[in-house]
C-alpha cells in the first residue's frame, strides 16, 4: 500500500516539497508540516509565538533543551519573550526581568538581536508571499 504525497513543509529549514512525510530532501530534518491542501488554503493565521527564543535555538541547539529568555538583563529591563521550557517556571513577556529571574533563576538570558529577528521573519515572510500576496503582517 503506497503512503499519500502531498506538499509537506519542513519546520527546521522551511524547505517546500511534495512527498510522503519522513526526512526532508534539504536538511534531513524530520520536523514536518502536511496536508493535502497545504498550497490551496484560503486563510491562515500563523502566529510564531516565542519567535525571538525560538530563532536563538534554531541559532544555538545547545540551548534546545535550556529555559531561554530574551531581553535586557539586569537593571530595569524586561523579558522580550521567554521560550516554552522557561514559561513552565512562570516568566512571560513584558515581565521586569528579575521578577523572571527570580521565579527561573537557572535560565539562560540573551540580550535580543533585532537585526537577526527583522531578516528571519523577512524569510518567513517571503514563503507566505510565494503562496499569496494578501498578506497582513501584525508585527517583525
Amino acid at each position: 500500500m503506497s503512503q499519500a504525497v502531498f506538499s509537506v513543509l519542513c519546520r527546521d529549514c522551511l524547505g517546500l516539497s511534495v512527498r510522503s512525510f519522513g526526512a526532508c530532501p534539504i536538511c534531513g530534518s524530520e520536523r514536518a508540516l502536511g496536508h493535502p491542501e497545504l498550497e490551496h488554503l484560503d486563510i491562515a493565521h500563523i502566529d510564531c509565538d516565542a519567535f525571538y527564543a525560538s530563532v536563538e535555538k534554531r541559532d544555538n541547539p545547545a540551548l534546545n533543551d535550556k529555559p531561554l529568555i530574551v531581553g535586557n538583563p539586569g537593571g530595569r529591563g524586561v523579558v522580550t519573550t521567554a521560550c516554552y521550557i522557561a514559561r513552565q517556571f512562570g516568566p512571560r513577556s513584558a515581565m521586569p526581568m528579575f521578577k523572571a529571574l527570580g521565579m527561573c533563576p537557572h535560565a539562560v538570558v540573551i540580550r535580543p538581536n533585532m537585526a537577526k529577528y527583522k531578516f528571519v521573519s523577512q524569510q518567513i515572510r517571503a514563503i507566505f508571499y510565494d503562496a499569496t500576496s494578501v498578506i497582513q503582517p501584525v508585527s517583525l
